[in-house]
This record gives structure tokens, C-alpha cells and sequence, in this order.
């Protein structure tokens, strides 16, 4: 537990100024956690090992997606498409790549490229109160989950995917992110110039969890605890941003849909 929070606090210490000062500094964030999540991702294909090459596509992939489409939150569908081209085309003159690993490199790529992109057209469009806003509300489901869980945990959530997370624990971080989410929203005056705000916060916060077991159901398939252990006590890149990667998503697609 103490190596886990030095390792939050380390992280805080880092993202937290980026996010609020923004520009480059923010920029920089972005760019490292997109080389550290090609890394990942592609890392735990070991049987057998993923071909080099493919780290080359998806980085392609992510650099292209970024600069093609630095105006809107969620990446055109024509990048995409080649995208999906160009790894199908990979079955033709790679044995191993099957149509399978296929399916996972298409899906993880457009997944976490598309969230991270969205991470950062959301602070450079709408300003880090909206980004900082998502992360509170993401966060503290995590975190409400997690000791909600703790202390009142015991009906299992799905076994097969995530033993340790109870249904206890799921309400207890819908009810915590909400709280955190709405406090905040109110104080950065959010809450007062839009209140449709208030059921993109409530849905973010199931949302949320629903990202995390999408991601354990991954590592699950590849027989891996984490996506890598860079950050003592948290494993991988990955394994702190699923939720907020697919969350972006969910709320990026609220904020096209209601004009905002």
C-alpha cells in the first residue's frame, strides 16, 4: 500500500501541473503515455512474440492520428479504416499474425489511440476544468470502488474477470465519484453554465468500471496480472489510464451530442 501511494503521489506531482499549465507540458505527457502504451500493449502478445514491425505500424498509427485530426475529439473514421487495412494486410506476409492478433492490434490501437487523442483535444478545446472534471469523476469511482470494497465488499461483481471487485464496491464508487464530480463541477462553475453535466458525471462513473473490467478481461486472455511494471504498485501505463481512456470516450461522445 505504501509503495502504491508514493507512486500516485509521484504521479499527481507530474500530470496534475501539466494538466493545469497545459501547452507543451501537456503535450509531453500525452506523447509518453502514447509510446509507453504501444509498448504495452503490444508486449503481451508472447505466444508468440509480436513482430517488430507492428510496433512501427501501431506508433504510425497513433502519430497519424493525432496530427490529422488535432480539431475534433474522436478520430475521423478515414484513419481508422486504414488502419485496419493495413494490419489485415499483415495476415498476407506474417504467418503468425493470425486474424486473432488481428482483431486485438485493430481494436487496442483505435481504443487507446482514440482516448488518448480525445484526453487531448479535451484540454486544449474546453480547458482543464472539463479534463480535470473527467478525472475526478473517473478516479474517484476507482477509488471508492476500491475502499467501498474494502470495507463492505461481499458479493463478487464478475469472478471470472476481477476476483477482488464486489458489488458493494461498484455502488460505492458510483456514489463517490458522483459526490466528487458534482462538488467540483459546482465550484469551477460548470455545474451553474451547464447542468446536463449531472448525468454525464452519474454515467462516468459506472462507465468507468466497466472500462477497467474491459481492460482486466484483456490482461485475463493474455494470462498477464499487469500490462507492464513500470509504476511500482500499479503496474503499467495501461493499467492506471483503462478506465480513463475509455471513459474519454463516453464523455467526449456526451459533449458532440449536446453541443457543448
Amino acid at each position: 500500500m505504501k509503495e502504491r501511494i508514493i507512486t500516485a503521489l509521484c504521479l499527481i506531482a507530474i500530470v496534475v501541473p501539466a494538466v493545469i499549465f497545459g501547452g507543451i507540458f501537456y503535450k509531453i505527457v500525452i506523447g509518453v503515455a502514447m509510446a509507453l502504451s504501444v509498448y504495452e500493449m503490444l508486449h503481451i502478445c508472447s505466444r508468440p512474440r509480436i513482430g517488430i514491425y507492428m510496433y512501427i505500424i501501431v506508433g504510425l498509427f497513433f502519430v497519424t492520428g493525432f496530427l490529422f485530426n488535432r480539431n475534433q475529439l474522436l478520430i475521423s473514421s478515414y484513419s481508422i479504416l486504414v488502419y485496419l487495412a493495413v494490419i489485415l494486410a499483415c495476415m498476407i506476409f506474417d504467418d503468425k499474425c493470425n486474424i486473432e492478433r488481428s482483431a486485438y492490434v485493430f481494436t487496442m490501437g483505435v481504443l487507446v489511440c482514440s482516448g488518448l487523442h480525445a484526453l487531448l483535444v479535451l484540454r486544449v478545446d474546453y480547458g482543464w476544468e472539463y479534463l480535470l472534471l473527467l478525472a475526478i469523476a473517473t478516479f474517484g469511482s476507482d477509488t471508492g470502488a476500491y475502499f467501498a470494497g474494502m470495507a463492505f465488499g461481499k458479493h463478487k461483481l464478475i469472478p471470472r474477470l476481477s476476483p477482488k471487485k464486489t458489488i458493494e464496491g461498484s455502488i460505492g464508487g458510483i456514489v463517490l465519484g458522483s459526490v466528487l464530480g458534482l462538488v467540483f463541477a459546482y465550484f469551477t462553475g460548470i455545474l451553474a453554465h451547464h447542468w446536463i453535466i449531472v448525468p454525464a458525471i452519474i454515467v462516468m462513473t459506472t462507465t468507468s468500471q466497466i472500462g477497467d473490467l474491459i481492460f482486466s478481461a484483456i490482461k485475463r486472455y493474455f494470462e498477464v496480472k499487469d500490462y507492464s511494471k513500470l509504476l511500482p504498485g500499479h503496474g503499467g501505463i495501461l493499467d492506471r489510464i483503462d478506465s480513463l481512456t475509455f471513459n474519454v470516450l463516453i464523455f467526449s461522445f456526451f459533449l458532440m451530442i449536446v453541443g457543448l
